[in-house]
């Protein structure tokens, strides 16, 4: 069974309509003002202004401070990437094409907000000098991301749709030809949205070119 996966915190920014929680316009909040100030700028008290909270109630969710609600606020925004459960959808799994397509559209829908590649391009600048925000942005998302795709792609060559020696760079190799577009090129200069022309382009491309290397020949 597909698992729907949450709203983006992204996406609750750009409308006007109330976070689901307080917990979540807290949240929406604090990647403003990381967003904004960057880490080192960045403190409770601004977070509370921005959500218009008292300074008490950010402490109550977060006792542990600024450190905490960056790891939260990376592991909010990780909650909203939609394939996690791809290695064990069977319709994914009896299609490949269907399969990497959802992979392929499911990471352009996730990086299309604005604001995600603006908080993206943040973590790598500050993380020279702060590396535990590259760490836990790894921790609590790329990393599974990266992880199920793997998965997926190893469970199609298992069963003989793909003909795979190293699961973990065919997996790379495809993600690589997504993201290059999606968010590389984004995080890089402007990180205006692309158009729905612009992603099913990218998108189609990389599954052909991908199952043409790696689909397995009939005999």
């Amino acid at each position: 069974m597909v698992q729907t996966p949450e709203r983006s915190i992204f996406d609750i920014l750009a409308t006007t309509l109330p976070a689901p929680s307080k917990r979540d316009a807290i949240l929406a909040a604090a990647s403003l003002v990381f967003i904004g100030q960057g880490y080192e700028g960045a403190s409770m008290e601004l977070v509370a202004q921005k959500a218009g909270a008292v300074r008490r109630t950010v402490y109550n969710q977060f006792p542990e401070g600024k450190k905490q609600l960056f790891h939260a606020v990376a592991e909010r925004m990780w909650r909203s990437f939609p394939v996690m459960d791809i290695a064990t959808d069977e319709q994914a799994l009896g299609d490949p094409a269907e399969g990497l397509r959802r992979i392929g559209y499911g990471i352009a829908s996730f990086w299309d907000p604005p604001l995600a590649i603006e908080f993206l391009r943040m973590t790598i600048g500050e993380s020279s000098r702060f590396p535990e925000l590259m760490q836990s942005f790894f921790e609590v998302g790329k990393t599974p991301a990266v992880r199920a795709v793997t998965e997926y792609i190893t469970t199609l060559g298992d069963r003989g749709a793909l003909t795979i020696d190293d699961p973990d760079l065919a997996a790379r190799h495809f993600l690589g030809l997504v993201d290059e577009t999606v968010l590389w090129m984004r995080v890089m200069g402007s990180s205006a949205s692309l158009t729905t022309s612009e992603i099913e382009r990218v998108v189609e491309r990389a599954v052909s070119i991908f199952l043409g290397h790696y689909q397995a020949k009939p005999t």
